[in-house]
């Protein structure tokens, strides 16, 4: 039964823990705003190497393209320029690890569903005039100002002063690092302390869930019009929702799988062909067995039933230690090193359905040649 358990151990093993990380990846990547198409350059993990010479040098987007992008698609509800901007982040003394700012629109807070816990949000006026004002996240908020309100304070960033008006409510953690480490301020702002060179994306976010794909034919159409794209020629840049990041996702835990189903073969198939060589054990030590049978009345399917009958019940023990064991394993990981897992329960079923039919499959030999005995011949065997 060991080969079996082993087998079985790490198939459920290995579908929990993916299980578990497919979950909490699609509920990290819903905390980033549901439904919101994202333009950028490329798609996401589209050069896991180098990317070639001939789309390096990709157009860059403007401010002009988000504002096109909300006047003229009628299936957008909001577009907005995002743009970055790394730095520390200090007042009186204290200061922050290496955090960034992103300068937008106010309705970037919609678009990403982020909420504000005091304070206000800065104004379109803030926005025309440059005002040097900010947002701030938790992270940045409990490092500077751990026991005071930061609305009305001024803060330094890249060596510039910046007047906080608001607190930005927590978001927690995506892939492990903080959503709560940054600041937001105007766009206008950022691009004019920091340089008109930052690079620009746009986050859109459609009127309604079922309105994402018209958006985003909207989109593609607005900016190929903007770029003069020929209807012929393949457009230069990519629009994409969290999907995209799941398959993205999913392609690299794609190897998870095949590693999974290479362990696990190796160990199922050393399990069966242990089955097979036991049985055929039991065969030969119970031939006497199976001639008193035959004997006094059982037939040729009666002796066929009874070993393939024992070989399933063997292999299904197996699997079902190989089950506990797996599910153990999985939960173990979870608390030793905060990795989810989760046993959904068709893992669980194709892991006993597995194991018994290689007990099937790998005890039908056995079972045949029992079943062929001749009953004088297997009265007289010692």
């Amino acid at each position: 039964m060991l080969g079996i358990i082993i087998g079985i151990t790490t198939v459920v093993a290995m579908v929990s823990l993916v299980q578990g990380l497919n979950r909490s990846m699609a509920r990290q990547i819903r905390s980033l705003g549901t439904s919101v198409v994202y333009v950028r350059k490329f798609e996401p993990g589209l050069f896991l190497g180098q990317m070639p010479e001939s789309l390096r040098h990709r157009e860059d987007f403007e401010v002009g393209d988000a504002e096109a992008i909300q006047r003229l698609c009628p299936a957008v509800a909001a577009a907005t320029p995002l743009t970055y901007a790394e730095g520390i982040f200090k007042y009186r003394g204290k200061e922050t690890k290496l955090s960034y700012a992103i300068g937008s629109f106010p309705s970037y807070l919609e678009i990403q569903e982020l909420g504000i816990s005091e304070g206000r949000c800065f104004t379109e006026e803030e926005i025309t005039h440059r005002a040097d004002v900010c947002l701030m996240g938790q992270d940045l908020l409990e490092t500077l100002f751990p026991h005071s309100t930061a609305v009305g304070r001024w803060v330094s960033f890249g060596g510039k002063r910046f007047l906080v008006v608001g607190e930005l409510e927590k978001r927690g953690k995506f892939l492990g690092q903080s959503q709560d480490d940054y600041a937001i301020m105007p766009y206008s702002t950022l691009q004019k302390r920091f340089g008109p060179d930052l690079e620009t994306y746009i986050n859109a976010k459609p009127v309604s869930v079922e309105e994402t794909d018209n958006a985003m034919d909207e989109i593609r159409e607005v900016l190929r019009r903007r770029r003069g794209i020929a209807p012929n020629k393949p457009e230069d840049f990519a629009v994409f929702t969290e999907d995209a990041l799941m398959d993205l996702y999913h392609k690299i835990t794609g190897t998870f799988y095949i590693v999974m189903i290479a362990i696990s073969s190796i160990a199922l198939m050393v399990g069966g062909i242990g089955v097979t060589n036991i049985m055929f054990v039991s065969v030969t030590e119970r031939t006497r067995e199976i001639g008193v049978r035959m004997a006094v009345g059982a037939n040729r399917k009666d002796v066929l039933l009874q070993f393939v009958i024992e070989a399933v019940v063997l292999t299904a023990t197996g699997g079902v230690i190989g089950i506990g064991l797996g599910a153990g394993a999985g939960w173990l990981v979870e608390k030793l090193v905060h990795i989810p897992s989760a046993a959904p329960l068709w893992a669980l079923l194709l892991g006993l359905g597995f194991s018994s039919a290689i007990g099937l499959f790998f005890g039908i030999y056995p079972a045949v040649k029992a079943a062929r005995l001749d009953p004088v011949e297997a009265l007289r065997y010692e």
